[in-house]
């Protein structure tokens, strides 16, 4: 009769776990580490987890670069403004400049004109020294002070 031996491998068999000892007292058992790994990788994704820190940066980003948006909108309102301010006081200055040319510029051709139109009637300009000018008394009972 042949017995059936098993053939020597070369691989050691793999060593059996001991088993959790368990307490004396009736207290419950540690938790086995393969659910507290499963814990863990659950947590990673969460709110709570590795992922948390790099999703409060981006939403810290976001904010920020909305606020930064606004505030450069305001500042470009205001801007606007005060630059629509000097252009109003650069229009009125250059309006004042511009009636200030005219009235010169009508005086001078009025000089002119009177001097002409004083010629065509035959009247002739007397030079300052041939004119001399009278005394007038008032009296004092018509007198305003």
């Amino acid at each position: 009769m042949a017995v059936a031996v098993p053939r020597p491998t070369t691989a050691p068999p793999r060593p059996r776990r001991k088993p959790a000892p368990r307490p004396i007292d009736g207290a419950k058992a540690a938790p086995r580490r393969r659910a507290a790994t499963r814990r863990t990788r659950a947590t990673r994704a969460s709110v709570n987890g590795r992922l948390a820190p790099f999703r409060i940066a981006t939403m810290i980003a976001i904010i920020g670069v909305v606020l930064s948006l606004v505030v450069y909108l305001h500042v470009s309102s205001l801007r606007g403004t005060m630059q629509a301010g000097e252009l109003r006081t650069q229009v009125e200055a250059t309006q004042n400049d511009a009636t200030n040319i005219q009235a010169e510029t009508e005086q001078r051709l009025a000089d002119g004109r009177v001097e002409r139109a004083a010629a065509a009637y035959g009247m002739v300009l007397v030079p300052s020294q041939a004119m001399r000018t009278l005394p007038i008394s008032i009296p004092k009972d018509q007198q305003t002070n």
